[in-house]
């Protein structure tokens, strides 16, 4: 490890340990907003989803979250979750988190790095032992734990690496994000408020190429569904799409060392646009195509992502495609049904779920295969960049997990650390 590193507390390097505030969240936005261990679990902080709380002025000071803080789940099967905060709004932080403010001995990203290592997690799990499903730690106890501690400039270019590749995905994130509402947009555009139609009824330009606005006709027809285009139909989704409900093979078939094909059975598995491996099956039944649409059709119903490759799908899951082969179309499509969904996930008894027949029979407004073909050809160039995006982010998340461990304990050293640092800020 190197004489410069020292072993040192993680109470030792931290001016405060705060709990948080006792509160219960509002959606309405008053007040900051209030950061919970929901908030931190499932990746980078989304501070849009974040709900808010009603606080008074002395209370928020104390329970404010500063950049550089950094806060710890104590409760709950996550005990041990972290996150670092680095340009938070207005927010307060709940009681079932901790907050550490590190002192100027330690870099606290170099800190918030430590926390998502392997050697804190078997920390975590040694000191709450077999304890009941609803385990618990002290801000005291999270924080008792030795860590190795390299000199300031080292830490901040151990933080600099590891943070460039968090950064990069994040950023990847972010513009997936954005394409996809892109995307999202235009398909409710055409698809739902029917805009090219509107505008050509009412004489104005629908804005769009001459090959693709042609096919879109200038005057609605009444419905079932109210009014639709001219020469579009309503229909189901069982006379568009391909469906193939998924069914779950034989537990001994199961694997995690990558025999057969991966298997996904839902929101477990789900990710932003891609599952992402947790299981494979040597034998099965029910197989999805690369690019596929994935919904989950069992608690909850209709949560919605696509197939990174050939892959099994268990009876949580189903595949669907649009008869044209429309990758793009039926994505969009299936996240455009959300609310045909929640219906069937709201009137199960104990789960939702939703079976072959109720899902064929959801309704569908179909239009002409030229406009639908058209969709597809505008909107595959986005989701190809979503996915490559997707793609490298894996690859560096696999590099970040490799390098982390190596990195924090002094096993992999950083040469010139003060150049990195100074190259990194």
């Amino acid at each position: 490890m190197g004489g410069e590193w020292s072993k040192t507390r993680l109470a030792d390097l931290c001016d405060q340990v705060d709990y948080g505030h006792t509160a219960s969240a509002v959606e309405t936005p008053v007040g900051p907003k209030f950061l919970r261990i929901t908030d931190i679990v499932s990746g980078p902080i989304d501070w849009q989803r974040v709900p808010y709380c009603p606080i008074d002025r002395r209370a928020a000071e104390r329970s404010r979250l500063l950049p550089g803080d950094i806060v710890i789940a104590r409760t709950g099967a996550t005990t041990g979750h972290s996150a670092y905060i680095a340009n938070p709004p207005d927010a307060v932080f709940a009681s079932y988190l901790i907050r550490l403010r590190v002192g100027q001995r330690a870099d606290p990203r170099f800190v918030s790095y430590f926390l998502k290592s392997p050697a804190y997690s078997t920390y975590v799990h040694g000191v709450l032992g077999d304890k009941s499903a609803q385990p618990n730690a002290s801000a005291k106890t999270l924080t008792e734990v030795h860590m190795a501690v390299p000199p300031i400039a080292e830490q901040r270019a151990i933080a600099c690496i590891l943070g460039a590749l968090d950064d990069k995905i994040d950023l990847n994130r972010k513009m997936n994000e954005t394409l996809e509402g892109i995307a999202r947009a235009l398909f409710k555009s055409w698809f739902v408020n029917f805009d090219p139609v509107r505008a050509k009824s009412e004489g104005r330009d629908p804005g769009l190429p001459a090959e693709i606005a042609d096919p879109f006709p200038s005057s609605f027809v009444d419905s079932e569904l109210g009014p639709i285009p001219e020469g579009w139909k309503t229909s189901t989704v069982g006379t568009h799409f391909r469906l193939t409900m998924g069914q779950s093979p034989p537990g001994s078939t199961y694997n995690e060392t990558g025999e057969g094909l991966p298997f996904y059975q839902g929101r477990t598995d789900f990710g932003f646009r891609f599952p992402t491996h947790r299981v494979f099956c040597s034998k099965p039944t029910r197989v999805a195509e690369r690019g596929d649409t994935l919904v989950s059709v069992r608690a909850p119903v209709g949560d919605v992502n696509m197939a990174f490759e050939g892959c099994a799908v268990g009876r949580g899951v189903a595949a669907i495609r649009h008869r044209t082969g429309g990758r793009s179309l039926t994505y969009y499509a299936m996240r455009q049904l959300s609310g045909y969904f929640e219906h069937f996930e709201a009137e199960g008894t104990v789960f939702g779920c939703i079976n072959r027949v109720d899902f064929e029979r959801l309704p569908f407004v179909a239009a002409p295969a030229a406009i639908a073909t058209a969709f597809d050809r505008l909107v595959s160039p986005l989701d190809d960049k979503i996915e490559a995006d997707e793609r490298e982010s894996s690859v560096l998340s696999t590099i970040r997990d490799t390098l982390l461990p190596k990195l924090i304990s002094g096993e992999l050293r950083v040469p010139d650390a003060e150049r990195i640092v100074g190259r990194c800020v």
